[in-house]
């Protein structure tokens, strides 16, 4: 599961009627900023169609969720280009009641340190 796989959902699970995603991101943002992008920009839009088409009823059934939550782990922390894409797209994820969530895992430092965009 990774970035590199944008059709794979990393992870997922119910908080009430919220559905929380988790991406893994893994790469580095020193080589290839926009390729980087680009793969996270292809995972979003994944998860969003996922979201759309309601394919969480295998897992969860029934349940309807009235927001949902994606929470982005990086390993090494983030290049402002990333929060400059999340804005650009702010409009879309409101629509949808969708929240992104970010934070560096690898690094001791930033470990549970959260960033959020609302």
């Amino acid at each position: 599961m990774s970035i590199s796989e944008p059709e794979v959902i990393d992870a997922m699970a119910a908080n009430g009627s919220e559905l929380v995603m988790a991406v893994f991101d893994h790469f580095t943002w020193l080589v290839e900023q926009v390729q980087h992008l680009k793969y996270l920009q292809r995972k979003f839009n994944a998860y969003i169609r996922f979201i759309d088409s309601k394919g969480w009823k295998e897992k969860f059934g029934d349940i309807e969720f009235h927001s949902y939550k994606i929470e982005v782990v990086f390993k090494y922390h983030w290049h402002e280009s990333f929060e400059r894409m999340i804005e650009s797209v702010r409009d879309r994820l409101d629509e949808k009641n969708i929240k992104i969530v970010y934070r560096v895992g690898g690094n001791e430092d930033e470990k549970n340190t959260f960033y959020s965009w609302t």
